[in-house]
């Protein structure tokens, strides 16, 4: 039988080089393009529960980082732009915007007939206290602040109510697309000013829905804000949203989420096993739906000041010991996508001689490590150089890596590495990479563009920053730095393609795979879509009755 499944991978190289011209262009009419065909009717009504492998540390947009996260704050909230799912650019909560010749300065003029869930009206004071919110003492580290603190923000002018300027020390030509994220959506200043440092747990937005409670351990509920009338342009239905409540299930258990979609105690599971996944949905007792996400694909991120992993032949070698294609088979069927490089294929930029540096060869990772004093001396299968194991410290998570953590410390056993893995939570883990306590980490990180790798890799933030491969180097920085603000496209093109060879040529990384995040879904849930960066778009589903 064949399976049941919508490929989602919506974005492609043109495509995304057109995205380029388009969401920097300086200015956009007030007018809307023209309206999409009008949707088949559809159901208004009924909840949608949704199983989560990981519970939000924050639904607070400005002090977010985590995909749990955005998951839910995508239907609380709304950004100023909106990015259609073939990433074009449309009217958010503004109408209209218009960029300087330097992109310093960005004017929004904005919509007069939104309201927060809490009655207040949504004015230019409300991007104000957002931005000012996100990158103030309260926030210590968040997607967004990263995003306005790197491109030196100084300030939002409300001009008058329903018009804002925002304002840089540096170039950010890709604010425009930062805009339309989660993380820099608006929201209510008084809440923010209500509920302080508890703001977090009591989020007030614009969006489809209202926040109603969050069970600690158990569920975040959400319900349908009846007054919502501005939905994105490119939505296949305007108006409050079809669904009376969404809950959030937090069920960290893999075969957990499976059991509670069999018993119908959740109709949407995130991140099924692929195995118990397949075949649901070969035996139409599912719908599988699948995403490729964009950006940085799974990448085990190695730490080069820590030993063994400071020699750049330990490195290479454990590229060189995983073969992408068995492994990702292995771990995913045919879900699986094998990633070379320190990009996604789907990603603007995307480098292919950088991505052709490594393929699986077992003999050549034995060499390299040979040619750097290791050797198996008692014959155990292991590595050993004067006296010391070749020894890797795996810190890992559970939630984001049981599907392939132990079948990736195999092949580099295999190889001859003694690999312990430290099984912690997200928190754990980010205190260990503050400090450098690791030889390598997994991350992965979806963006349609490739400015994630300065926030990764550029040597400013290895300390208190991500650049956990603590790998320095004046030309990567130089890249790194001149592609984030640079607004000539072909100079920003090529500043990213040099930043991916010298990532792979010092073997900073351990590609695995393209993220293929995956949902399985009840048959009563309709018009399931995923916006441009692999969210579902809960806004137009439906749950038939």
């Amino acid at each position: 039988m064949r399976m049941k499944t919508r490929s989602a991978v919506l974005l492609s190289l043109l495509i995304l080089a057109s995205l380029m011209l388009s969401a920097c262009s300086p200015t956009a009419p007030a007018a809307s393009p023209a309206q999409p065909e009008a949707a088949e009717a559809t159901t208004s009504g009924g909840v949608l529960t949704i199983g989560l492998g990981s519970e939000p540390e924050t639904l607070d947009p400005g002090d977010a980082v985590y995909v749990q996260e955005q998951f839910v704050l995508i239907s609380l909230f709304d950004s100023l732009l909106s990015m259609a799912p073939d990433t074009t650019l449309h009217p958010g909560l503004a109408s209209a915007w218009a960029a300087n010749d330097d992109y310093t300065e960005f004017t929004f003029t904005l919509r007069e007939d939104v309201t927060f869930h809490d009655g207040a009206p949504f004015t230019a004071a409300a991007v104000k206290a957002s931005f000012d919110h996100i990158v103030s003492d309260d926030v210590l580290e968040s997607g967004g602040k990263t995003l306005l603190v790197d491109h030196q923000y100084t300030a939002t002018e409300v001009v008058d109510d329903y018009t804002a300027v925002v304002k840089f020390a540096a170039s950010y030509p890709t604010f425009l697309r930062d805009a339309a994220r989660q993380w820099l959506s608006i929201s209510s200043p008084t809440a923010l000013e209500t509920y302080g440092t508890e703001y977090g747990r009591n989020p007030v937005g614009t969006g489809p829905f209202r926040f109603v409670k969050w069970d600690a351990q158990s569920q975040v509920v959400l319900e349908r804000n009846p007054d919502y009338a501005w939905a994105p342009e490119f939505a296949s239905h305007q108006g409050p949203a079809l669904l009376d409540q969404v809950i959030f299930r937090f069920l960290p258990e893999a075969a957990t989420r499976v059991t509670a979609f069999e018993t119908g105690e959740i109709l949407v599971a995130s991140e099924p096993p692929a195995l118990d996944a397949i075949a649901l949905s070969e035996a139409g007792e599912g719908v599988l739906e699948t995403f490729a996400q964009p950006g940085i694909p799974a990448i085990m991120m190695i730490n080069t000041e820590k030993a063994p992993t400071d020699d750049v032949n330990v490195r290479k070698a454990m590229i060189l010991s995983l073969n992408q294609e068995e492994f990702v088979q292995t771990a995913f069927q045919q879900l699986g996508l094998p990633s070379y490089s320190v990009l996604s294929p789907t990603t603007w930029s995307f480098d292919e001689e950088a991505a052709n540096l490594y393929r699986h060869n077992a003999e050549e990772a034995a060499r390299l490590l040979a040619e750097s004093g290791w050797t198996d001396s008692d014959g155990d299968g292991i590595l050993d150089k004067d006296g010391e194991k070749l020894t890797i410290d795996y810190i890992t998570s559970p939630i984001w890596e049981e599907a392939f953590n132990e079948l990736l410390a195999g092949y580099l056993t295999q190889a001859g590495f003694d690999v312990q893995m430290r099984a912690m939570d997200d928190a754990g883990i980010a205190a260990e990479g503050a400090a450098g306590n690791y030889n390598m980490l997994y991350i992965y990180w979806t963006r349609a563009d490739p400015s994630p790798l300065r926030i990764l890799f550029h040597s400013d933030n290895i300390d208190g920053g991500a650049a956990y491969t603590r790998f320095r180097n004046a030309e990567l920085d130089s890249a790194l730095a001149d592609g984030d603000t640079q607004t000539d496209e072909a100079v920003r093109e090529q500043d990213y393609v040099t930043a991916q060879r010298i990532i792979m040529e010092n073997a900073l990384v351990l590609p695995m795979f393209t993220v293929n995040t995956s949902y399985l879904n009840a048959s009563a849930v309709q018009n399931f879509t995923f916006d441009v960066e692999g969210y579902p778009w809960i806004y137009d589903i439906s749950v038939s009755q």
